[in-house]
Order: structure tokens, then C-alpha cells, then sequence
């Protein structure tokens, strides 16, 4: 990513861009730290142990229930959310699905192609990819402006990539995120706050994000609650291949750009 608005859903970005509501209050976004603010040396200590932990772990399936604010017949708010699954074997493979108010879709990437799919037109689109996780992000990125959500947790090394930006941050203690205690974080950057909850155990897990876009009308807000996490599950080459469903139609990427957007819904 290259934002980097830490973990900006094109969903979000597509409903923060129908947000004029005349019932909405404005907020001021920030412009930047606030005065005496710094990025708190425990803040960034569990975020550098949260990052290699995930770095060391070279397979792993999480579920994710997400919601987000989307705007309803352009009068007043409304919370939507999907439910997330992900396989992932580094460096190079990854299988996707999303189901939910705003998701019917499903990718894989088998270290040479990036095969999209809308379950709900049954129909696909397949990208030539480079040969690793981090430059498919980096070239969706870069090439597409697609940005998957949780894409930041996804990199070899998630730090730089979720601490980009960041102005200030800060330690808040340990509260409840998905049914465990966690160390929970709070950071800013230009126009956004995020915040993190990091598993206390002897797994230093992301069981929850939560983030306030302020340089959108009406702060618009995106948050996942990691639901489970499997670690160095066994996978086959097969949960990476795509199959195509009887009676797909394959499109031309040009056809199928809403659907390339939609991996991020």
C-alpha cells in the first residue's frame, strides 16, 4: 500500500465518497499530532512483536467480521458488514473469500495469477501476478488503486507497512477484543486514527481493528473483529488453484473492474 491509510477497504472508500448527508455533523479533521504527542515506546514495541510473529508464521487462516458505515438512500447512516476468510502460505500463495451485506466474492493467488471472482454474476477475471504476496498487494496497489482490506497484516513484514505516516501513538492498557484480553493501541496519521488490539497471550495476535476516517464527512468508521485465527494449518496446492464454477463467464479485466474493487468488499 501506498497510502498508507492503515487498512482502507475500498468499500469504505466507496461509501465515505456517498457520506454528504446534510444530517451529519462535521468533524475537524486533524491536521496532525496533537501538541506534546509522540508515538509512545510501548505502543511501538508491541507492534514490532505483533509484526514479527506474523512474519514468522509462514501459514495461517484467519475469519474476520467487519463493519463499516455506508449511507442509505442518501438520508442517514447505516452499519453494514461481511465476514472475511483467508489462507495464506508465504510468500507466494493465498485464497480469499467474503460473504456478507456488500460481498459475494472470492480470489485465489497461486504465485503466478490473480484469479477474482463474483459469485453472485458468476463470472471471473484472471491477472498475471507477480511471484510474491507482497508485490501482488504492492502492484493492486500501485496499477489498480485496489487496496484489500487487512492487506497490511499480509505483507512479510507488516510494520513498515502499518507504520507508515504514523504521527503519534499510544499505549491505552489491556481491555476485551474477541473474547480475549489485549493490549490495546492507538495510533494517528494524517486524517485518520486507528486503533489495534494485540492478543496478551503468548501469541501476540491482531484480534481487532477499529479506524475513524476524520477527513471524510462525517468520520466514517471501519472496524474488523478477528474471530479465529488458525496457525501453520496444513494446505494443498488445490485450496490455491481456481476452478471454474459451471457455467462462469471469464471477462475482460476492463468488465470486470467493479469486480476487482469488490475483492476489498
Amino acid at each position: 500500500m501506498s497510502l498508507r491509510l492503515p487498512f482502507l477497504p475500498a468499500a469504505l472508500a466507496a461509501a465515505a465518497a456517498l457520506a454528504p448527508i446534510a444530517a451529519f455533523a462535521q468533524a475537524e479533521a486533524p491536521k496532525g499530532a496533537p501538541e506534546g504527542h509522540k508515538i509512545e515506546a510501548k505502543a511501538d514495541e508491541l507492534m514490532k512483536q505483533m509484526s514479527a510473529f506474523l512474519a514468522r508464521t509462514k501459514t495461517f487462516t484467519l475469519e474476520a467480521e467487519e463493519t463499516f458505515d455506508a449511507e442509505f438512500a442518501r438520508a442517514y447512516r447505516i452499519q453494514l458488514s461481511n465476514v472475511r476468510t483467508l489462507t495464506l502460505e508465504r510468500p507466494s500463495r493465498f485464497a480469499a473469500t467474503a460473504i456478507g451485506d456488500t460481498a459475494h466474492r472470492a480470489s485465489w493467488y497461486d504465485g503466478k495469477t490473480l484469479t477474482v471472482l463474483s459469485q453472485k454474476h458468476n463470472a471471473y477475471a484472471v491477472l498475471d501476478m507477480p511471484g510474491t504476496i507482497d508485490a501482488v498487494l504492492d502492484k493492486l496497489a500501485a496499477d489498480y488503486a485496489v487496496f484489500l482490506p487487512l492487506s497490511d497484516l499480509l505483507y512479510g513484514d507488516p510494520y513498515p507497512t502499518m507504520m507508515a505516516d504514523v504521527l503519534y501513538g499510544k499505549y491505552l492498557g489491556v481491555h476485551q477484543a474477541a473474547g480475549v484480553p489485549c493490549h490495546h493501541l492507538s495510533f494517528g496519521q494524517e486524517g485518520v486514527e486507528w486503533q489495534i488490539w494485540i492478543d496478551s497471550g503468548k501469541q501476540p495476535l491482531p484480534r481487532k481493528l477499529a479506524i475513524a476516517y476524520w477527513d471524510q464527512p462525517g468520520v466514517p468508521q471501519y472496524q474488523a473483529v478477528f474471530r479465529r485465527w488458525t496457525l501453520e494449518p496444513k494446505v494443498t496446492a488445490e485450496q490455491f488453484a481456481f476452478k471454474v464454477p459451471a457455467g462462469a463467464k471469464k471477462v475482460a479485466l476492463e468488465d470486470m473492474a467493479s469486480t476487482l474493487l469488490s475483492v476489498a468488499r
